[in-house]
């Protein structure tokens, strides 16, 4: 068996990529910038699946614009209206690598931690965290 070397980059692009928390000051200028573009709805409906669920899947984007999903490896449709979130994320911060997500490449999905939960969710004007729900305080 042939053993690899670790690098820093394994990963094709990782390079490009890094996680950021959001202030909510910070999402509010993204929900400012979701807002004020022709496509606002759905910039706003990846937001608060975010806020409500932490997680939007490439197949509830598609379902939100009218497809039914014919190849579950076909992430474009998905990762392109997620492309523009990251956009926003990158002129708020002045980060060119700034995300605010992790991938998962196995369920077709893009999640955000707890803490970016708190912070957008108060941003869009809710409670940190919605009545009955579990964990940290």
């Amino acid at each position: 068996m042939e053993k690899r070397k670790m690098t820093n980059n394994e990963h094709p692009d990782q390079e490009k990529y890094e996680g950021i928390a959001l202030t909510v000051s910070q999402w509010e200028q993204v929900i400012q910038k979701a807002k004020s573009t022709e496509k606002s709805d759905l910039h706003m409906y990846i937001l608060r699946s975010w806020a409500n669920q932490q997680v939007v899947s490439n197949a509830s984007i598609c379902a939100y614009r009218g497809v039914v999903v014919e190849d579950s490896t076909d992430r474009s449709i998905g990762s392109t209206a997620i492309g523009i979130i990251t956009k926003f994320v990158r002129d708020v911060t002045s980060n060119p690598k700034a995300t605010c997500y992790e991938w998962n490449t196995i369920r077709g999905e893009w999640t955000i931690g707890t803490y970016q939960t708190f912070s957008l969710r108060m941003a869009l004007g809710a409670k940190r965290k919605p009545s009955g729900s579990s964990g940290l305080k």
